[in-house]
C-alpha cells in the first residue's frame, strides 16, 4: 500500500476514534446524570423562589423541598448545578414528557414519574419555570408576574351564603371563632359549589407579601383565595397562620 494511503487510512481511523470517543462520553455523562426530587408532604401550596437566569427568569419549587443532581461522584442542588453551569435546563427537559398547553399564550406542563415542570410562556410575556410533584397543576397565581410565594390558611365560620348577579360569584358573610368582625366577601363560585351555612371552612390564600394585616377584608382584598375547604376542626385546633411577609 502506497504511504500517502496508509498515512491517510491512520487519519481516517484517529478521526473516527475521536468522534467515537466523544459520543461515548456524552452517553455516558448523559447515563451517568439523574435527578432526583424530595416532595414536601405538608405542602400547603407554598412556592419558594429557587433559581433566577441571566434573562431574570424566576423558577420556583412548588410543593418540593429539593432537586438534587446526581453526577455519580458527587450531587448537588439543581440550583447549584446551574448557577455554576455544569447543567443546563436542556437536561431537565430530556427528562420529561409534554404532556398540557395552555392558551394563555403556550404555556406548557412537562411530566414523568418524579416530578412535573410548568413552563410560561404568556401573551404578557411572562417565562418563568415551576417544578413540582408529578401531579402538579397550573393553579391561580402562576405565571404571573407577581407570583405569591407562599399561602396561608385561615378558618372562618359561613354564617350566610348569597347568590351574587354574576353567577360565577357568591357572597359569604364570615366571622372567625370567638370574633366580633363579620364581614361579606364575594368569592369565585368554582372553588366551593356546596358551601354550607354555620359551617366553618378553611380559606387558603396565596400571598404575594402585600399585607401582613389579619383583618377579614384585608386578607381577601391583599391574597388570592384558592380554595375553599368544609373543616370539622373547631377552636384551639382550627388552623389560623400568619399571612405572609
Amino acid at each position: 500500500m502506497p504511504k500517502k494511503q496508509i498515512v491517510g487510512s491512520i487519519l481516517i481511523i484517529m478521526v473516527l476514534s475521536f468522534i467515537c470517543m466523544v459520543i461515548y462520553d456524552r452517553f455516558k455523562i448523559e447515563k451517568e446524570i439523574q435527578l432526583a426530587v424530595s416532595e414536601n408532604q405538608n405542602c400547603h401550596g407554598n412556592l419558594d423562589l429557587y433559581y433566577t437566569d441571566s434573562n431574570q427568569n424566576h423558577y420556583y419549587l412548588y410543593c418540593l423541598n429539593h432537586m438534587i443532581v446526581d453526577f455519580g461522584d458527587r450531587t448537588l442542588e439543581l440550583n447549584k448545578a446551574l448557577e455554576a453551569k455544569q447543567i443546563n435546563m436542556d437536561f431537565v427537559f430530556s427528562n420529561l414528557k409534554k404532556k398540557d398547553t395552555f392558551d394563555d399564550g403556550g404555556s406548557i406542563i412537562y411530566r414523568n414519574s418524579n416530578f412535573a415542570l410548568l413552563q410560561c410562556n404568556t401573551l404578557e410575556g411572562n417565562h418563568d419555570t415551576y417544578f413540582g410533584p408529578s401531579n402538579m397543576q397550573y393553579r391561580e397565581g402562576f405565571c404571573q408576574e407577581n407570583a405569591y410565594t407562599c399561602s396561608f390558611i385561615r378558618t372562618y365560620l359561613v354564617l350566610d351564603v348569597s347568590d351574587s348577579n354574576d353567577d360565577n360569584f357568591i357572597y359569604l358573610t364570615l366571622r372567625e371563632f370567638q370574633g366580633e368582625e363579620v364581614v361579606t366577601v364575594k368569592v369565585n363560585r368554582e372553588l366551593n359549589r356546596e358551601i354550607i351555612e354555620d359551617s366553618y371552612y378553611e380559606f387558603q390564600f396565596a400571598s404575594t407579601g402585600k399585607s401582613i394585616e389579619t383583618d377579614i377584608n384585608t386578607i381577601f382584598n391583599s391574597n388570592q383565595l384558592l380554595a375553599i375547604t368544609l373543616t370539622d376542626k373547631m377552636g384551639a385546633n382550627q388552623i389560623n397562620e400568619n399571612s405572609c411577609k
